[in-house]
This record gives structure tokens, sequence and C-alpha cells, in this order.
């Protein structure tokens, strides 16, 4: 009875250690994987202070904010400065940083961020997640890619131009504005293409301007023409002496001396006076990012197969101040189901 015992007892530690090696087979990887620090190299096309890079990044880090991840971020300040030679030297601290730190991700968002840093890592070991992207991603050599997925930026087209016609029912005619950035192509060619889904309404003019003083001629030759203007592209336009024109100057130009009713597709705008705006959302596009590369850094999924799509959220938008400067009044129902700006910015 006794040597049978003892048998028993040792057939059962036996079994405990067995079961204890095989469970800790499964525990001792998921707990160094919880206790990683990812590194993360963040590239921006403009300066960390803009809102909407603001909004990327915040909706990015708390995708991921149950990650150990250490982040370095590069800005390549394109928005205040087009000078081609000045953002590559910024471009080449992002090289720099990829060769030595060896990121295991590259975040970059909106266009330029992808034409002068993301475009040299196409098919390398590097994962690469981007967000606020206008282009389409073929051009960029992204489609068909082993190593890049991302969120795209689509604008509500349609839907700011409704909110418009809310305000003012009688638009028919509209004027297009951008400056030489790389973004406004895509956008442009999508409003082309969805202006089908406004019957009636007719775009008259797309004007690619260059420089402040242009700008300004334009804006006068518009007034009494079209009865509402597209402020997209209003960044590299420059001064006589060949500078970048702060946005902000441009915006206060816009609204002292413009009587035409106009509307953009980012919040920034209707903070700057620009009247309304279906707005995309800068967090959801950093959020759908960083979900993105969840899906990369945790489960081991290849970005080839994590879909390349647009966030789908808009935020109605309305500043009153810019409307009551255009003698326009607003439906009490229409403020109450939009974002009310209720002063420009600079009055903060």
């Amino acid at each position: 009875m006794n040597s049978n015992f003892k048998a028993l007892v040792n057939m059962k530690r036996y079994f405990f250690y067995l079961i204890l090696l095989i469970t800790s087979l499964f525990i001792i990887p998921a707990y160094a994987s919880d206790n990683k620090k990812f590194r993360i190299l963040h590239v921006m096309s403009y300066h960390s202070e803009w809102k909407w890079n603001i909004e990327q990044l915040n909706g990015f880090k708390d995708a991921l904010a149950d990650l150990k991840i250490e982040y370095k971020v590069v800005e390549l300040d394109t928005k205040r400065n087009s000078d081609d030679a000045s953002i590559k030297k910024k471009a080449e601290l992002a090289h720099k940083i990829i060769s030595e730190w060896n990121p295991d991700l590259l975040y970059s968002n909106d266009d330029n961020a992808q034409i002068f840093v993301s475009q040299s890592y196409i098919n390398s070991s590097m994962p690469i997640v981007f967000s606020g992207v206008n282009r389409d991603p073929s051009e960029y050599n992204f489609i068909g890619s082993s190593n890049v997925t991302g969120v795209l930026e689509q604008e509500h087209f349609v839907s700011t131009v409704k909110l418009m016609n809310s305000i003012i029912p009688e638009i028919k005619k509209l004027a297009v504005i951008v400056d030489s950035g790389p973004t406004w192509k895509g956008v442009m060619s999508r409003m082309r293409t969805n202006l089908k889904h406004l019957p009636g309404m007719e775009s008259v003019e797309w004007k690619m301007i260059k420089t402040f003083s242009e700008f300004k001629e334009t804006m006068n030759s518009l007034q009494g023409k079209v009865d509402a203007v597209a402020m997209l592209g209003v960044f590299n336009l420059k001064d006589t002496q060949g500078h970048d024109v702060d946005y902000e100057e441009i915006q206060k130009w816009v609204t002292k001396y413009s009587q035409i009713p106009d509307f953009s597709f980012w919040e920034t705008r209707v903070d700057r006076g620009t009247l309304c705006a279906v707005a995309v959302s800068g967090y959801e596009q950093g959020f759908l990012a960083g979900k993105k590369a969840k899906q990369i850094l945790v489960d081991e999924t290849s970005p080839e197969t994590i879909p390349m799509e647009p966030s789908m959220k808009g935020q109605p938008m309305i500043n009153l101040k810019r409307a009551k400067s255009l003698g326009l009044s607003v439906d009490v129902n229409l403020l109450l189901n939009s974002a009310v700006k209720v002063d420009y910015i600079w009055n903060k």
C-alpha cells in the first residue's frame, strides 16, 4: 500500500510539473510581449504646434496606450516653409534616425512625409503606417508594397457644400483655390468626380496660385462672379521677397476684404475665419492608424494584408463671426447641430 501511495504521489507530482511546463510555454512569450518596449519614429509633414498634427498623434498614441513605446518625432514643417533644401535637410534627420535607431515602425502623416521619407523605405523590413494622405497611394508606389498600410484623408466635399447650402440656398457657382503643394491634386480630382452628387452646382474657376499678390488679385476678381470659394491651398504663397506668407495673415486679409462665402474641410480653417466645413477628424485619422500599427507590432500582421482606407467621420462646423461679417443669418437648428466658432482664433 505504501509503495503504491508513493507511486501515486510521484505520478501526480510529475503531471503537475508537466502541466506547469506546458503552461509556461504560453505564459512566458505573452509576458515578454506585454513588456517589450517598441520604438516608433513619427515623421510629420508640418510642425508639432499645428492642431491637425497634434490631433493625429494624440489619436495614434491613444490606440497604442497599453503598449510601452518610445517615440521620436521629426517635423518637416512644410506648411510654414516650402523651400525644398530646408525640407530635405529635415528629412535627412529622419533617415539618420532610421539608420541608427532602427525603429520598429515608421508613422508618417500627410503627403510631404511620404514624398521625402516613406518612399525611400518601400518593401524594406521596417513597417510603415501613414495617415492624412490625400493623394492616391499608388502615386507613392504604396499599392502592392509589402510593408505599407495607412489611413487616407478624403475630404467631405458633398456634405460641406450641402452645409453651406443650408446657410445660403442660392449658391450655384464655385471657385477652387490651391497652392503648389502636393496635397491638392488628389483633393481636386475627388471634388471634380463628386460634383455629380450636387445637381445644379458648377465649378467655374480652378486656380493654382503661387504668390500672395496673385491671391489677392484673384480673390478681388472673383467678387460677384462666384457664389462661394473653396479655400484649399493657401500656405505656400510667396511675398515680394520670395518668402512664405504666414497662413494666418492670408486668412486675416480674406476676412477683411472678401465678401465671398468660403468653405474648406478642416477645423483649423474654420478657426481662422473660413465660413464652414464638414471637417475631417485628425484624431480619427491617427487613431485608425494606431490600430493598424498595433496589428503589426502586437499581432504580427503583415502590413500588406491590412487595407488602406479613409476615415469616415465628419464634424459640421460654422464660424459665426464670419457669417455675421457676410451678412448671413444662420438657422438656430443648424447651429445646434454644428460646432460653432464664435470668433477668429487671433482674437482669443
